[in-house]
C-alpha cells in the first residue's frame, strides 16, 4: 500500500509540473488594419511594428493605439532596452530609436543592407543584417560582424532576428529554417530545428530555460529547450507569425496575415 501511494503521489507531482510548464492560448488582440510584424512589451504598453501602414504604434492590452510614429520604411523586428526602442527599417538600411517621443537615426558603425531584427542590452547591441546573411554587433568599444552566407554551422541564410541571452545571441536563420547559438564574439555554438521542417524561422525570443521560433509558413510557434529539445508546439489562433515575444510567463505572437496578437499563458 505504502509504494502504491508513493508512486500515485510522484505521478500527480510530474502531472502537475507538465501542466505547469505548457503554454496554452488565452485571448487574442485585435489590431483594426494593422499587419504587424514585430512586438516589444513596455510598462506602459505593446509596441508594434506596422509594416501595412508603415509606422510604430503603441497599444493598450485591447489593441487602442495610445501612441505612434508614422513616416518609416517597412519597419522590422524591433527591440527595446533601456527606455530606448530600436526600429530596424528594411528599406532604407538603418537604423532608428525612439526615445523621449523623437525618432533620431542611430550609427550603427557598419552599414547593413536591409536590417532585419536588432536586440540590445547593457552592453551591446546585435542587428540581423539580411542580405549581407550576418551579424552585426555593437559593444562599447567597437562594431564587428560575424557569420557569411551558407548552410552549414556558423552560416548564415537570410537572418530576419537576433536576442540577446546572457553570453549568447541566438538568431533566426530564416531561409536556413533553424536557429542558431552564437558566443557574444560570433562563436557557433549550436543549431537548433533542423529536423523539426521549419518553414521560415523568421522570429525569436529565449529566456534561460527556453528558446521560442516563430515557422511562419507552417503557422505554428516552437518551443524549445537550449539542448534543441522540441517541448511544445502551439498551433491555436496562429496565423502566419512572425514575431514571438515572452513577457511575464505569457508569450505574445504577432500574427501577420490576420492583423492580430495571440496570447499564450503557462
Amino acid at each position: 500500500m505504502k509504494i502504491e501511494i508513493i508512486m500515485l503521489l510522484g505521478l500527480l507531482l510530474f502531472a502537475g509540473c507538465s501542466t505547469n510548464e505548457e503554454y496554452r492560448f488565452v485571448r487574442e488582440i485585435s489590431l483594426n488594419g494593422m499587419k504587424p510584424i514585430s512586438i516589444a512589451i513596455a510598462e506602459d504598453g505593446i509596441w508594434v511594428s506596422d509594416s501595412e501602414n508603415n509606422r510604430v504604434v503603441k497599444i493598450d492590452d485591447n489593441g487602442k493605439i495610445i501612441n505612434e510614429f508614422d513616416g518609416f520604411r517597412r519597419p522590422m523586428q524591433i527591440g527595446l532596452a533601456n527606455g530606448k526602442l530600436y526600429v530596424p527599417e528594411y528599406l532604407t538600411d538603418s537604423i532608428k530609436v525612439i526615445i523621449d517621443g523623437k525618432v533620431i537615426p542611430f550609427n550603427l558603425g557598419i552599414k547593413p543592407n536591409s536590417p532585419a531584427g536588432i536586440d540590445a542590452d547593457a552592453s551591446i547591441i546585435a542587428v540581423a543584417d539580411f542580405y549581407n546573411h550576418r551579424i552585426i554587433v555593437k559593444d562599447k568599444k567597437e562594431t564587428y560582424t560575424f557569420g557569411n552566407k551558407g548552410h552549414k554551422k556558423g552560416e548564415l541564410f537570410y537572418p530576419t532576428d537576433v536576442k540577446i541571452i546572457g553570453d549568447k545571441i541566438v538568431v533566426a536563420d530564416a531561409y536556413n529554417n533553424r536557429v542558431q547559438v552564437f558566443s557574444k564574439k560570433g562563436k557557433a555554438i549550436s543549431v537548433i530545428g533542423e529536423k523539426d521542417t521549419l518553414k521560415v524561422a523568421s522570429g525569436i525570443d529565449a529566456d534561460e530555460n527556453k528558446i521560442f521560433v516563430t515557422d511562419s509558413n507552417n503557422n505554428r510557434v516552437l518551443v524549445y529547450d537550449w539542448e534543441g529539445n522540441r517541448l511544445q508546439t502551439l498551433t491555436q489562433n496562429i496565423s502566419y507569425p512572425v514575431d514571438v515575444v515572452l513577457n511575464n510567463n505569457k508569450l505574445f505572437i504577432s500574427n501577420f496575415h490576420k492583423g492580430t496578437i495571440s496570447i499564450y499563458e503557462k
